[in-house]
């Protein structure tokens, strides 16, 4: 499918691209054509050649506007093009398309370290396809911070918007003209929020009414040689421009920070207007208040051009009625602004989400249960190509807490991530990797990779104890779900088998629900005090023939073998 929309989109690049270069053509002649009609309109003082002569500069004038449009199109086209490219090199070569979301990354997180949320190969780098920053940063919020309570609400707009292919391109192309940033939002969030005067009554009137008589006072006292309305125009000339010197630095500071910025105002507008058609019952009403935004701040960024402003304003008072017209806006709009563009980084991720859920059709949506029962049949990671994926069956409930045992590089860590990453997509709303699913949403608490920290002072057994002590904070709280990998590493063998056994009885009178993994054999005699609620389920390794073998299947009781030894023995470390 990616193909053939590539294919589209080139075709349609190559056609506005020929539209394009003919509009400048015709634009070039267009003119070359008016000066030479209006040379002669002057010369023979011909109305005819006149009135020629004018229809060739409006035509102008209305081949500007349509080379605008195609140049638009033309640059949807492209973006559409790079968009079906990126999408092929990532099925095709794994060449993940879009930023990996590191710079989100908090501190402290319940999950996002141990599986590999944000940064290089995660699943934030996996998901992407936003574009504005803040499309990043809210993608990166509902990773790490799922709302629960509205999973199937998500799945039912996100199995909406998955076939709809064409409008999500469409969406993203557009989306991929705007260039933001973090200071952009901040400027605006405090000029929206900063209230600016208005201009009062009587300038207003003066504003309109000065220009006016200005322009008929200049133009008949020098036609017909009145001095005393000379004189007045003079005066109202040198009022006019005394009156906008004294609101330029007030229109430039209205303005200040937003130069240039009315074309990536437009592209949010081109975004919203799509909401607006594909969403309707959002009742969004912003593309034309929006439109009106860029207009104004586009009007304003001229008058810095004194060559420009001075007479525009000597006549019109053009920038102050702006400047009016943009405090009005404010007025009306100001704290509206931010929400609504945040509805287009909302709508990114939602197509980030469609985009996965298109290109893994055979991915399912969790059913949810009330029973605090996890249920996965033929699960798998999803970030791992599907000729690689191994996929097991699991069950974690009250009755079925896992100790889980393995032999190095038998799986283990592998299978903790692919479970969390699966709870983690079914909170999101989206499919799962897995044959079937039903699912209690339980919160995630993880804890399987940490390390020594020389800055803040600590070791990595202190950090371990720490994350320990985090966890159960929660499950005093509330129940979830609990991932531990090989925990209390920093310790002696017995302290450690110790410990572990008092943390898991700990997990059971918290009614935690999870996994625990272990190399220690004893610890997992554990379930013989507590065969209700502890089962044993392990990871193999076999040796055949001299060579290591791994299945990555999961098998019932305790695993049997070990490869440490014989790893070491075949590198030549140990006889």
């Amino acid at each position: 499918m990616y193909k053939e929309k590539l294919e589209t989109a080139t075709q349609l690049y190559k056609q506005y691209h020929q539209q394009y270069n003919a509009i400048a053509f015709a634009r070039l002649i267009d003119l070359l054509f008016a000066i030479v009609v209006g040379y002669k309109a002057i010369n023979e003082s011909s109305w005819l050649w006149g009135f020629l002569a004018a229809v060739m500069i409006v035509l102008f004038f209305l081949l500007i506007g349509k080379h605008k449009q195609i140049a638009v199109k033309r640059r949807i086209a492209k973006a559409k093009i790079a968009i079906n490219e990126r999408e092929i090199a990532f099925i095709e070569q794994g060449i993940y398309p879009a930023d990996n979301g590191k710079d989100f990354e908090p501190a402290q997180h319940p999950y996002a370290y141990d599986l590999d949320v944000l940064g290089e190969k995660s699943l934030y780098h996996y998901l992407n396809r936003t574009h504005t920053y803040l499309g990043r940063k809210r993608l990166a919020q509902r990773l790490l911070y799922p709302d629960t309570t509205a999973i199937l609400t998500h799945q039912e707009a996100i199995k909406a918007l998955t076939p709809q292919l064409a409008w999500r391109q469409t969406f993203m192309a557009h989306a991929e003209q705007i260039d933001d940033s973090p200071s952009f939002y901040d400027r605006l969030q405090q000029w929206a929020a900063t209230p600016t005067p208005p201009m009062g009554k009587f300038m207003r009137v003066f504003t309109v009414i000065s220009p006016i008589v200005f322009t008929l006072s200049a133009i008949i006292g020098y036609i017909y040689d009145y001095e005393v309305l000379k004189s007045i125009a003079k005066l109202l000339l040198t009022i006019n421009l005394s009156v906008f010197f004294f609101y330029i630095s007030k229109i430039n500071k209205e303005k200040l920070g937003f130069e240039r910025t009315y074309a990536m105002l437009y592209a949010f507008k081109s975004c919203i207007s799509l909401i607006e058609e594909r969403f309707p019952e959002k009742n969004l009403q912003a593309s034309r208040p929006i439109a009106q935004l860029s207009r104004l701040l586009d009007d304003l960024d001229s008058v810095s051009n004194i060559l420009v402003s001075i007479p525009l304003n000597a006549f019109s008072f053009y920038h102050l009625h702006r400047y009016s017209a943009l405090q009005t806006w404010k007025a009306t709009y100001g704290k509206e602004v931010l929400p609504w563009l945040e509805t287009v980084a909302d709508t990114e991720v939602l197509c980030s989400f469609a985009n996965f859920a298109y290109n893994h059709p055979h991915f399912v949506y969790p059913t949810l249960n009330e029973a605090y029962r996890i249920t996965f049949e033929e699960v798998g990671h999803p970030l791992i190509v599907e000729k690689e994926r191994i996929t097991n069956d699991i069950v974690l409930d009250e009755a079925h807490f896992v100790l889980l045992t393995g032999s190095n590089m038998s799986g283990k860590s592998t299978f903790l991530r692919t479970l969390g990453i699966n709870m983690l997509l079914t909170q999101l709303g989206l499919p799962v990797c897995a044959k079937k699913a039903d699912v209690h949403p339980l919160p995630l608490l993880v804890s399987m990779r940490l390390s020594d920290s020389l800055s803040d002072g600590k070791s990595y057994f202190f950090a371990e104890i720490n994350r320990i002590e985090q966890i159960m904070a929660v499950l005093k709280r509330e129940r979830c779900m609990v991932l531990l990998d090989e925990i209390l590493r920093g310790t002696n063998s017995e302290d450690k088998q110790y410990g572990t056994i008092k943390i898991i009885e700990r997990l059971l009178s918290l009614q935690a629900i999870g996994i625990v993994a272990t190399h220690d054999i004893e610890v997992c005699r554990l379930s013989e005090q507590y065969p209700d609620r502890l089962v044993n389920k392990c990871f193999e390794s076999d040796i055949s023939q001299g060579v290591l073998h791994f299945d990555y299947k999961l098998r019932e009781g305790i695993c049997q073998n070990r490869n440490a030894t014989f790893l070491m023995r075949e590198r030549g470390i140990i006889a």
